[in-house]
């Protein structure tokens, strides 16, 4: 048990305990505030050192990434959904930079970035036709203006009033990256729509077609034919088959419209017997006139071409005037002889005989001879015919009287006028080619009663 002096002495001790405890408790403390430093200086200092990817395009920054592979796979990709060849990814590059130097790229702004400058892309308008993109323009201005100057390109004319205009196909556009390349201004857009691609079409020949109408007829040219029908001759047979390679547009323009015309009434014409008149002479009484009238269509057009007309109303404006002819009945006072002197004056050499010349018949003789010689009447008459007459060419006929008549075909000068009367021997006409002819010949024809005589049965000289 303490004594009374070692108690009191006890107070006198130095608090040695209490000094230790209070060491440990400012060690914890400063250890702490160390390790509260250090976090804060790595804090700090993280973002300043922490690295991502800058990547350039042709030394162009386009973005900014944590992941280089990811990048390249992103651009392989668009490279090869392009099929642009896959050494253009070495365009690409990659540089680091401090994190907090950037902020980091979408993945769809980096895509759409990589397309851009890789693919050499911009903002733009896809046209499409009935789904199909086919072309691209620079702004949505643009592709209004492409699709109204298709609707405006097959004006048929101020005399026209246009009731609608439709697109057969659906045409719409849509805003998207395109390629800067691919971009076409507003005309070259209208003509391309419009005169799309080639397509073969068969023709079958019809009687009188030439390789020149037909190419006329469909807008082409002769040698655009001759180059779609290798072997082509110059000469075609009806029903012979041609292949036409014409445009196919891949937009057709559908317009309806009315249009008001003024054409003309043709006027009749109404023959009168004259007996104060020769058989062979007409006389006009009362001239005709034509009438008109404004004539207004209802007309459909598929690119400018007609697919369907109507008339909708008409209104006359004047009407026409009947013409009046009169006819001769009186017989000619001249009376031919009844014989006949060989009409080729030096002879001449007969080539073609009458009668059946293979598939046809010839109904006279054909007499050879130099374009020039005279040609004789048969015998005396009244000419009632001088002109020209078909394959005839330049041609006489003159009446004998007693219903009989000759005929003097393929002259080369006719010296004679309707209603002249003519003596046998006298010269007519010259020989000649005119009309369906192979060569200077006449060709004479004997008629009694309408009916055609073999000319040879009348001659001893043959």
């Amino acid at each position: 048990m303490p004594t009374g002096i070692e108690k009191g002495a006890s107070h006198l001790r130095p608090p040695w305990h209490r000094l230790l405890a209070g060491g440990r408790r400012q060690r914890r403390s400063y250890v702490i505030g160390v390790l509260a430093l250090l976090l804060v200086g790595v804090a700090v200092i993280f973002p300043f050192t922490q690295k991502v990817w800058a990547i350039s395009v042709d030394g162009q920054v386009v973005g900014w990434a944590e992941d280089k592979e990811q990048v390249a796979d992103l651009g392989a990709t668009i490279l090869k959904e392009d099929g642009s060849p896959p050494e253009a990814a070495g365009r690409v590059s990659y540089s680091e930079v401090p994190k907090r130097q950037v902020n980091l790229s979408a993945e769809e702004d980096l895509r759409k970035e990589l397309a851009r400058t890789l693919l050499g892309l911009r903002e733009g308008y896809t046209i499409t036709v009935a789904g199909e993109p086919l072309v691209r323009v620079a702004s949505e201005a643009d592709a209004k203006a492409v699709i109204e100057g298709i609707k405006d390109s097959f004006n048929s004319g101020p005399e026209v009033e246009v009731k609608d205009v439709t697109l057969q196909e659906e045409v719409s556009f849509r805003a998207e990256m395109v390629k800067a390349s691919e971009i076409r201004g507003i005309e070259e857009a209208v003509t391309y729509l419009l005169r799309g691609t080639d397509e073969t079409k068969e023709y079958e020949v019809k009687s009188g077609d030439s390789l020149w109408s037909i190419a006329r007829a469909h807008d082409l040219r002769v040698a655009d034919l001759e180059k779609a029908n290798p072997g082509l001759k110059g000469y075609l047979q009806p029903g012979q088959k041609l292949n036409l390679v014409v445009p196919k547009p891949y937009v057709n323009v559908i317009t309806q419209e009315e249009k008001t015309v003024t054409e003309k009434i043709p006027f009749e014409t109404q023959t009168v017997k004259d007996s104060t008149l020769y058989t062979y002479e007409k006389k006009v009484r009362t001239p005709g006139q034509a009438g008109s009238k404004q004539v207004t269509y209802s007309i459909v057009r598929q690119n400018g071409q007609v697919l369907e007309q109507e008339v909708i109303n008409t209104v006359v404006e004047k009407e026409p005037v009947t013409q009046v002819v009169a006819v001769g009945t009186k017989k000619p006072t001249i009376v031919g002889t009844g014989s006949y002197v060989w009409p080729v004056s030096r002879g001449g050499t007969i080539t073609s005989r009458f009668g059946r010349r293979g598939s046809s018949f010839h109904e006279g003789v054909d007499i050879a001879a130099p374009t020039g010689t005279p040609v004789l009447a048969a015998d005396d008459g009244v000419v009632v015919l001088a002109g020209w007459k078909g394959g005839y060419g330049k041609c006489i006929i003159v009446e004998h009287g007693n219903g009989s008549a000759t005929l003097y075909g393929h002259l080369s000068q006719i010296l004679v006028q309707q209603g002249h009367k003519v003596e046998k021997g006298k010269t007519i006409g010259l020989v000649g080619s005119t009309g369906k002819s192979t060569g200077p010949h006449l060709h004479f024809e004997i008629m009694q009663s309408g009916v055609k005589k073999n000319p040879l049965n009348y001659f001893t000289h043959k």
